[in-house]
């Protein structure tokens, strides 16, 4: 029940949800009325507040405590429960409004850490990208969109080479300069819907969503061009790059085996010594029991 709840309202807008909380409100003092004044419903005014300040935000949290302690009132106004004084009927509704503004704050800071810690075990620390568990999270989702409806995708591999020498010539300081600069160009170099992600030390990892054998080469010497000027740029003398990717016509089953086969094609273009690229295109998804049908090698830049 709680995971339907869950589910139905994490994919609602913020309107939708608004809307739907003030229904809901609606619904419950409603049902307050009909039954008087004897029934206590306390509780259930405590769930539209609590949809709002959770799937919503905290400003609808807290609007929604408003409205709630104010139909609350109504309420109890309509029903004719007597009051010894009439700054009782104020001084009820002062506190509910005072207690659903509490349970909105703590359910609203609740969720932003639980975002905030989410964020943490998701995010690689240095270079703001993905880590290896925040891309086996988004690019399974994204393997899964395409094969639902039957798009390509391109995994790739890349590496720096000659990283070692700057950390020990230049210092730690700048080798971390230089992820980060990288991290950044990858980022900037890429859509929205791509899966970006450092996978630790000098390797990262770039999934290509809806993209074929010729968005995948002019993307990646795209690419090439733009690390080799950053490399120029800030003197990282003997820093380069080494790229392996696969272009997938139909998603693969297995985003592992899209990575080795990735990951094997960086070693060639690494052991080869040189800055480069080698992109394959792979016909079927399965594994190594289907040979790529076509190699395509963008050389040093």
């Amino acid at each position: 029940m709680f995971r339907w709840i869950n589910t139905f309202f994490a994919v609602r807008s913020a309107t939708m949800v608004c809307g739907l909380a003030v229904l809901l409100m609606l619904l419950v003092a409603a049902t307050d009325h009909l039954t008087g004044f004897e029934l206590s419903f306390s509780v259930f005014y405590l769930i539209p507040t609590s949809i709002a300040a959770w799937y919503g935000s905290r400003r609808m949290g807290y609007g929604m405590s408003v409205f709630g302690a104010a139909t609350w009132m109504i309420v109890e106004v309509t029903s004719g429960q007597p009051y010894s004084q009439q700054w009782v009927l104020l001084w009820n509704s002062g506190v509910r409004l005072a207690f659903f503004s509490l349970v909105a704050y703590l359910l609203a800071e609740l969720k932003t850490q639980l975002q905030r810690q989410r964020d943490l075990a998701t995010t690689d620390n240095l270079t703001g990208l993905l880590n290896r568990t925040g891309f086996f999270e988004h690019a399974t989702l994204v393997v899964n969109t395409a094969a639902r409806y039957d798009h390509g995708i391109a995994v790739a591999f890349i590496d720096l080479n000659g990283f070692k020498a700057i950390n020990d010539n230049m210092g730690h300081a700048q080798g971390d300069r230089a992820l980060k600069t990288i991290g950044g160009l990858l980022d900037q170099a890429s859509r929205k819907s791509d899966v970006i992600a450092r996978f630790g030390g000098d390797e990262f990892v770039v999934l290509l969503p809806d993209t074929d054998l010729t968005g995948a080469k002019s993307y990646f010497a795209k690419l090439q061009l733009e690390l080799q000027r950053e490399i120029h740029e800030h003197g990282w003398t003997g820093l380069g790059s080494s790229i392996g990717a696969v272009v997938f016509q139909t998603a693969p089953p297995d985003i592992d085996d899209a990575l080795r086969r990735a990951d094997e094609l960086m070693y060639r273009v690494k052991q080869s010594g040189e800055t480069g690229t080698i992109i394959e295109e792979a016909r079927s998804p399965t594994g190594a029991d289907v040979e790529p049908t076509l190699s395509s090698r963008v050389g040093s830049i």
